[in-house]
C-alpha cells in the first residue's frame, strides 16, 4: 500500500493558498543588474554586500531569479531595507550558498535577520530561496505541479523558517500594525511567489492535545 507523506500533502495544499506569481516584466534592467552585481559580491565574500543606491523590491527579486535560474544549488538571498508605500527599499543583500536539495540559514545570518528588522518600525527583511529543477525530481512533482500551473510549492521546511523570523511575537505585532515585516519569497520554474502561512499541522496537533487534556 502507497503511504502518503502529510508534510507534502500539507506543502501543496498551503501553495493552494498562497499569493499570485509576482509579475516582474516591468523592472529596470539597469537597476537588476546593478542588484546582481550585489548578489555576486556578496556570494564572493559571504558577508553583506552594500548597494551606493537604493534598489526595489521588484528589482531584488528580479536579479534574485535571475542569479539562481540556472543554478543546480539552491540559494538564499536576503535583502536588507525598508518599508516604502507599498513596496521595500533594499540597501545591503546577503547571499548563503546551498547544495542541490538542501542550503541554510546561518547562525550569524539569522542574527542579522533579527538584529535589522527590530531596531526600526519600518524595517524590512525579503528572503529569496531558489528551487532548482534539474530533471532528476520524481515523476510525482512534475504532476503535481502541473495540476497547480507550474506555480512554486514551498516545503514545509521553508515555512517552518518564515514560522520562526515572521510569526514570533515582534513579527506578529508588525504584521498587525502595518509595519516592515520578514517577507519570504520562493523561486521555482521561471516564478517569483511570496509564501505567507505557517506549517498548520503543528498547529492543528497542539489544538488536538489541547482538547484531550
Amino acid at each position: 500500500m502507497m503511504t502518503v507523506d502529510q508534510n507534502l500533502i500539507e506543502a501543496i495544499l498551503l501553495a493552494c493558498m498562497d499569493p499570485n506569481p509576482i509579475n516582474l516584466s516591468r523592472v529596470d534592467a539597469r537597476e537588476v543588474e546593478r542588484a546582481r552585481n550585489a548578489i555576486k559580491r556578496a556570494q564572493r565574500t559571504h558577508k553583506t554586500a552594500g548597494l551606493r543606491e537604493i534598489i526595489t523590491r521588484n528589482e531584488f527579486l528580479a536579479a534574485c531569479q535571475d542569479h539562481t535560474s540556472t543554478a543546480r544549488e539552491e540559494h538564499l538571498i536576503i535583502g536588507y531595507g525598508w518599508q516604502y508605500a507599498k513596496g521595500t527599499d533594499i540597501e545591503k543583500i546577503h547571499h548563503v550558498g546551498g547544495q542541490t536539495r538542501s542550503v541554510h540559514l546561518t547562525d550569524d545570518v539569522r542574527a542579522d535577520i533579527r538584529r535589522h528588522h527590530y531596531h526600526q518600525t519600518d524595517a524590512e527583511v525579503l528572503v529569496f530561496h531558489n528551487h532548482p529543477r534539474i530533471g532528476d525530481e520524481p515523476e510525482w512533482l512534475y504532476t503535481v505541479k502541473a495540476l497547480l500551473q507550474d506555480l512554486p510549492i514551498p516545503s514545509i521546511a521553508d515555512r517552518q523558517v518564515l514560522q520562526t523570523h515572521a510569526y514570533n511575537p515582534v513579527g506578529i505585532l508588525r504584521t498587525i500594525l502595518g509595519q516592515g515585516q520578514v517577507r519570504f519569497y520562493l523561486g521555482e520554474s521561471n516564478y517569483v511567489r511570496e509564501f505567507r502561512l505557517p506549517p498548520l499541522l503543528p498547529f492543528l496537533e497542539r489544538l488536538r492535545a489541547a482538547g484531550q487534556r
